[in-house]
């Protein structure tokens, strides 16, 4: 099942190891795969807005991943990048993401997550609180948790920026889960398509991606309009 929300947000309801092929090298391949690692999250600490689908086993979590087929694009981000760090090629830079800022509490969850990508860059770490009881105030839709590797907006918009896409690219997520990287795409008014194979995560994300583009895009900033509208007033001054 495909469903276009917008003329820029496209969401496909498949397994994305049958949709691969079709996909144009010069797209920005962006995502959160399975790692492989049969994670399933235990509902601790996820507070009264989590989800129930949020708590269920993470379809192709059962194996290895193997990030070979998804490497052939122009520019690659992939989160989880420590659990298969030996199948990746040479060069490229390795991201992390601190999600407790050195505040967050002392839990059995690690302090960072860690991720790769084709695109050479010294910025290479994200510092969004995600963990414990401030995860609530930092996170969108006040907080809720809807899938149990969610990615905050703050992280998915700070992907965009390390990546540096050009306004024009096709960004791509294969593990779309519950369409956070989606909304970060709307806001960034780049064009975006993502595939979930669970059904209950796609509807979640339909209805988070439906819910945020209806709100329209109030206040984007174009920095290039920005820059020659400031040039032809002083013009005319």
């Amino acid at each position: 099942m495909t469903e276009r929300i917008t003329d820029k947000i496209e969401i496909v309801n498949a397994d994305c190891y049958t949709l691969l092929d079709a996909w144009p090298s010069d797209a920005a391949l962006v995502t959160d795969p399975p790692y492989g690692i049969a994670y399933q999250h235990s509902g601790g600490g996820l507070g009264k807005h989590t989800r129930r689908n949020s708590q269920r086993p993470i379809h192709h979590d059962d194996r290895p991943f193997d990030p070979a087929p998804f490497l052939r694009f122009k520019w690659v981000l992939l989160w989880g990048a420590d659990h298969f760090r030996a199948r990746l090629p040479e060069g490229g830079t390795f991201l992390a993401w601190d999600k407790s800022c050195g505040i967050g509490p002392e839990d059995s969850f690690a302090d960072a997550e860690f991720g790769w990508t084709n695109v050479k860059t010294k910025r290479n770490v994200a510092r969004v609180l995600w963990k414990g009881i401030c995860s609530a105030k930092n996170g969108e839709d006040n907080g809720r948790r809807y899938h149990p590797t969610q990615k905050p907006q703050g992280v998915c918009a700070w992907c965009l920026k390390v990546l540096a896409l050009p306004p024009d690219v096709l960004v791509v997520d294969p593990f779309m889960g519950s369409g956070s990287l989606g909304v970060a795409c709307h806001r960034a008014g780049l064009r975006y398509l993502g595939v979930e194979i669970d059904p209950e995560h796609y509807a979640t994300a339909r209805e988070r991606l439906t819910r945020e583009t209806a709100q329209g895009l109030l206040c984007m900033s174009n920095p290039v309009a920005d820059r020659r509208a400031t040039e032809q007033e002083k013009t005319h001054e």
